[in-house]
């Protein structure tokens, strides 16, 4: 019996520490989570309330301390659960009164918030309930009702801040226009009376702004917008953790296109609200103003955060990782970036379909460029430099026709330095399709447009050669030759070669080797690495006997191009 007596007070006694172990754990957990509120360490306070609540599920002050947390943190629906267990556990106490009515109507239940506030006001008057009274009023629209319990209230409570705020929320949420400079009146009272309203400086930096956009006068516009920020500035030096004016401000500036601005203060606020708490739209926000300055890879994570959670925004990241990617020159990845931006193409930019279809192109996807970049084209023909490119790339899949379209587009849409350039590739088209005669009237129009543009003085004389004539065709072609002698132009001294060539080219057949010859060295000296022209000064030697300069001439074309079969044939041939 006294073995069984022992046994069980033991067993009581570890019970006992047991308990009381956990109440002291549990407390300091609330402690710690409460100190950290009141420092404005929300995400810290969080961490602690949660190991208070797993230890005290039933402590009063601990759940309704966790619904603060909650609420300061937007978890809205976690904070209704513990506002609305303390108010179930004593519904006249003015605070579980107020935490409940406050995450009704963030959770937007205010309808139910009224009854709650209105019974309490029967029982005792008092000016913050009343405030709250006002705000479930203006979350449920009831204007009216809201107006009325608000001018009551200042009558009452005239020397009371909370009166004036509750009018000036009045005001400032009026419909359908809101009446500003009544609101900005009844805030200025409320801080008179306590200059260290935070809620009011907060609203008036709201106010000023929203009267800064709709003002007409830009001085007048720009007086606001001035105003504005200085109360923000008072509401981070009264609240400097105020998550809330740190995400206004930033949601505010970045629709102002204010995007460095929008960024110190959005990430303010990220820092006080890590991602998993607090408004998503933030990262939002951070993320495309942080794209707005060409700050791709520290807007990647943030875009893509929100995405994550609102799959609307999926496709708009999408768009802007497609943007940077092409800046980048990731072209694989900006070609799967705007695949998935499809669904949205309504709010592409016009040269998002130039950026595609060269990213297309270069990502080796030529069907799909070709395609994307026809709409490009139709969109936004002012694009100068896309549409050579794409010109260009028509041509070189063989569509002359359609490539010459594009190139008489952008002559159209873009007079430059390119004009000339632009005439003598019409013409090319025009030779490759066999349309001889427009190739030459091409070719002339460029040398219209720069009678001094050499590619296009050899292409019309190549292409006069070829139609038989043997005057005026050698003529420009000697011209071009002539010109790179002097010239220091790389591209006029590739020319100058191409005509010696094609003009050896002509005088092959009536054996004229002396003149090849000296045609050729000229070559050889322009371009010290022109097969061509080595090759050529082989032919005119081995024509003229000239063994020994035939054979170097050979020699120095496979030092070039070593599988050069003519040259191989020709040494043999002489002996080498």
């Amino acid at each position: 019996m006294i073995t069984h007596i022992n046994t069980t007070m033991r067993t009581l006694l570890i019970a006992i520490l047991v308990l009381g172990y956990a109440a002291v754990a549990s407390a300091n957990d609330f402690n710690a989570a409460k100190k950290a509120a009141e420092e404005g360490n929300w995400v810290q306070a969080a961490d602690h309330i949660r190991k208070a609540i797993d230890k005290n599920p039933q402590d009063m002050p601990t759940v309704a301390l966790a619904a603060k947390i909650y609420l300061e943190l937007d978890i809205h629906d976690t904070a209704l659960t513990y506002a609305r267990r303390v108010y179930e556990d004593d519904d006249d106490e003015k605070e579980s009164v107020l935490l409940y009515s406050q995450a009704l109507t963030e959770t937007s239940q205010a309808p139910a918030a009224s009854p709650i506030l209105r019974k309490y006001l029967r029982k005792k008057d008092d000016v913050d309930v009343t405030l709250a009274l006002v705000n479930a009023l203006v979350a449920a629209d009831s204007m009216k009702a809201a107006e009325l319990v608000a001018t009551t209230a200042r009558d009452k409570h005239s020397k009371s801040p909370a009166a004036y705020l509750a009018l000036g929320n009045i005001y400032f949420n009026s419909k359908p226009i809101p009446v500003f400079e009544l609101a900005v009146q009844n805030y200025d009272k409320a801080l008179e009376l306590d200059p260290n309203q935070v809620t009011a400086h907060f609203n008036l930096a709201i106010c000023f702004w929203r009267m800064g956009n709709r003002e007409t006068d830009n001085d007048l516009a720009n007086e606001y917008f001035s105003r504005s920020l200085r109360e923000w500035d008072q509401v981070t030096k009264l609240d400097p953790k105020n998550a809330r004016a740190w995400y206004e401000e930033g949601k505010i500036l970045y629709l102002a296109g204010k995007y460095s601005a929008a960024t110190t203060a959005l990430k303010t606020y990220r820092e006080l609200r890590p991602l998993g708490t607090g408004e998503i739209m933030a990262s939002w926000y951070l993320g495309e103003s942080l794209f707005k300055q060409n700050m791709c890879d520290s807007a990647k994570q943030h875009l893509e955060d929100a995405a994550s959670r609102i799959d609307s925004l999926k496709p708009k990241v999408s768009l802007m990782m497609a943007k940077c990617n092409f800046m980048a020159k990731q072209w694989k990845a900006s070609v799967e970036y705007y695949k998935a931006a499809l669904p949205i193409k309504a709010r592409w930019d016009n040269v998002d379909y130039w950026y595609f279809g060269v990213a297309a192109v270069v990502a080796g996807d030529t069907a799909m460029a070709i395609n994307v970049m026809a709409e490009a084209a139709d969109r936004d023909p002012k694009q100068c430099t896309f549409m050579f490119r794409y010109a260009v790339l028509m041509q070189g899949r063989y569509m002359y026709a359609r490539s010459n379209e594009i190139f008489r587009k952008r002559l159209a849409n873009c007079s430059d330095s390119l004009d000339a350039k632009i005439h003598v590739f019409i013409g090319n088209n025009f030779y490759a399709d066999s349309l001889v005669d427009s190739a030459v009237a091409s070719y002339e129009r460029s040398l219209g447009v720069n009678p001094k543009y050499m590619y296009a003085t050899l292409r019309l004389g190549e292409t006069l050669l070829a139609k038989g004539d043997v005057v005026r065709g050698p003529e420009l072609l000697n011209t071009v030759i002539e010109n790179g002698k002097t010239s220091t132009s790389a591209d006029d001294k590739r020319y100058a070669v191409g005509a010696i060539i094609r003009l050896n080219g002509q005088d092959i057949g009536d054996k004229k080797w002396q003149a090849i010859v000296d045609r050729s060295k000229i070559g050889t000296e322009l371009d010290p690495k022109s097969v061509g022209s080595w090759i050529y000064l082989g032919f005119g030697y081995q024509g003229l006997q000239d063994v020994e300069n035939a054979k170097k001439a050979y020699r120095e074309v496979l030092k070039l191009d070593p599988n050069n079969e003519t040259a191989k044939k020709n040494l043999k041939a002489l002996g080498a």
